[in-house]
């Protein structure tokens, strides 16, 4: 009986923790978002948690889609996990904490475009929505930038942003617009590759 006891606590407890990553994993904009929110209510506590799952969740697109950006992503998830410790201290600064986040969501937003990049034109179809959450990440994060990077950056994701509708149509249209964006998307990730 005991056994059983035990058995099932661990299954439990391994349900639990596996469904806790996977929602961290899935959420790691909506993490992010939320501690910029918290640090700015000053919620110690919650703002502390939001930064550790952040970190973990940044650790988990890391290893799991990092490829060529991996050591980047891990070197900001470290980042964010050192500021737990002042956010508990209620001494994070939330111009400290945002630009953080924001060189995060740069690097996010441009390496998984890179990782569609990597499978050439093919990889770029039936994608409209992974891209559109890039380039929302890279709008959102775009802030870090100084003022002529923030203009270069913003004109490439302009420049993209009405052909990538178009590609998860079944049409030759689609494939137009994956060959017309391949360029200006791979000057995206080069930029942040440079600038961050």
């Amino acid at each position: 009986m005991k056994t059983h006891k035990f058995t099932g606590s661990i299954i439990l407890f391994l349900l639990v923790l596996s469904l806790d990553l996977f929602a961290q994993k899935m959420t790691l904009e909506s993490l992010l978002e939320k501690t910029v929110s918290l640090s700015e209510k000053g919620n110690q506590t919650e703002l502390t948690e939001a930064i550790k799952s952040a970190s973990f969740a940044l650790e988990g697109e890391a290893h799991t889609r990092g490829n060529e950006m991996k050591d980047k992503l891990l070197a900001q998830a470290e980042t964010l996990k050192n500021l737990a410790p002042l956010a508990t201290q209620g001494s994070l600064k939330s111009d400290v904490l945002s630009k953080v986040v924001n060189t995060i969501r740069l690097l996010v937003g441009a390496n998984r475009i890179n990782n569609l990049l990597s499978d050439g034109k093919e990889g770029l179809l039936g994608n409209a929505e992974t891209l559109t959450g890039s380039i929302n990440l890279l709008e959102s994060g775009k802030a870090v930038l100084d003022a002529k990077q923030q203009d270069k950056l913003g004109s490439l994701l302009e420049g993209v942003s009405g052909a990538v509708k178009k590609l998860d149509g079944k049409d030759a249209g689609a494939k137009v617009a994956a060959s017309s964006i391949r360029k200006p998307l791979g000057k995206i990730v080069d930029l942040v590759k440079e600038t961050v």
